[in-house]
């Protein structure tokens, strides 16, 4: 089975600074680091293997705090007018706002079905043809019809003709200049998304209720575990985001302003005009012939002969007459997949959108909801991040990193 190990023990605080911090970190450092460990939490349930990462040691996450200055994006590839994120988010995302991929569960139901336990039974038996003499009237000689063609009656007459029709001939005038000295913007006042590459959270994709791990296997396929377990054959698009797991590229929107220089160019005062001369039609004289009369076809219809001859007439063909025993079924419960499952993007918990208060607070709106994320300290380690995946699929959101819709699902508005 393919490999899709990834290292997950960074915090989304981690990828929040990686991901959107770089750039107001270089000009005044926002985030110090903590000195307690973030994955101090038992390693992952999940085994060797799976697209989402297994735990692979400790590190150290940093402590966000509360910056009065206006955060930037990271340096990083810049995609400019055409990032891979889809229109809807491109239209509608906002300057310093951090959008990544995320796993949307397929959707299951559980249908009856019928299995056949006694196959129809059919039983036969022929009956012969039965048949009279009849009589019948059959074409002899078919219907025809006889034309006799008067030809037309023309004459010849002398007409004059249009060989080129009369126009406008046109004589340019050339424009005025004059060199003048101007400021003018060599590049306009833009938005730019940047580019950067996201973290592993380290939780699995997980089903509702029950919370078991998915399995991805080698050949595309995901198992998703239940009381009877589906096979998914994932899309490509799907089959990509597994690969890469959690840690989908991210995207920030970022403000350039515009670019101007002073040039001197040549201006026109007086623009070109065109003075119209008017050529006259060209005509000839040509020979035209008149029909007086058009030809004429008369048609002579000469009817149709017949002949009397007997026949077989069939009253009842042959046949068979069958009857059916009917099948015997039997009702079996099975489940099966309305929907695969595929690679959304959404907005994600930032630099820019966290703090430790907000953290603290996600993490006491997952304990009153049954959840465990672990002490509320404000750090989000491993436990806070199983919690949050465990909340998103029984809520039917879309898991990997933690998203802005599944905080605000929580009751911690972000924005």
């Amino acid at each position: 089975m393919r490999n899709w190990t990834l290292n997950t023990g960074v915090s989304l605080m981690a990828l929040a600074v990686m991901a959107c911090g770089t750039g107001a970190m270089a000009a005044k450092p926002a985030v110090k680091p903590a000195s307690t460990p973030v994955l101090k939490d038992a390693p992952s349930a999940y085994g060797a293997s799976g697209a989402q990462g297994v735990y692979m040691g400790e590190a150290k996450a940093p402590v966000v705090s509360p910056s009065s200055a206006k955060g930037d994006c990271p340096d990083g590839a810049v995609g400019g007018d055409h990032p891979d994120l889809p229109p809807a988010v491109v239209k509608e995302a906002r300057p310093n706002q951090c959008y990544t991929r995320l796993m949307k569960a397929p959707v299951l139901e559980t249908y009856a079905e019928k299995v056949l336990v006694e196959p129809e039974r059919v039983e036969t038996r022929t009956l012969p043809e039965e048949w009279r003499w009849a009589e019948r009237q059959v074409v002899d000689q078919p219907q025809r019809v006889e034309r006799k063609v008067i030809p037309a009656v023309t004459r010849k007459v002398m007409e004059e003709r249009v060989v080129q029709q009369a126009t406008w001939r046109e004589e340019p005038v050339p424009p005025v200049f004059e060199k003048r000295t101007e400021s003018v913007m060599v590049r306009p006042a833009r938005q730019e998304w940047v580019r950067s590459e996201g973290i592993a959270t380290g939780a699995a994709l997980v089903t509702p209720g029950d919370h078991q791990p998915v399995r991805y296997r080698a050949d595309g396929m995901l198992t998703w575990p239940g009381k009877e377990p589906v096979a998914i054959q994932g899309s490509a698009e799907t089959t990509e985001y597994l690969q890469k797991g959690s840690a989908q590229t991210i995207w920030c929107l970022k403000e350039v302003p515009a670019e101007y220089r002073q040039v001197e160019r040549m201006v026109e005062v007086q623009p070109a005009t065109v003075r119209r001369i008017k050529v006259p039609a060209k005509v000839e004289k040509v020979e035209r012939v008149i029909v007086e009369r058009e030809e004429q076809v008369i048609e002579k219809v000469i009817p149709a002969t017949y002949r009397t001859e007997k026949y077989k007439e069939v009253i009842k063909p042959a046949r068979t007459e069958s009857y059916t025993v009917a099948p015997v079924y039997k009702t079996v419960d099975k489940t099966r997949a309305v929907k695969a499952p595929e690679p959304v993007w959404r907005e994600v918990l930032c630099e820019r959108n966290t703090t430790p208060a907000k953290i603290k607070a996600i993490q006491v709106a997952l304990k009153q909801r049954g959840y465990d994320p672990g002490p509320a300290d404000g750090t989000l380690g491993t436990k806070t991040v199983a919690a949050m995946q465990k909340f998103q699929a029984d809520q039917g959101l879309p898991q990997g990193q933690i998203s802005v819709e599944a905080a605000e699902a929580l009751g911690v508005k972000i924005h």
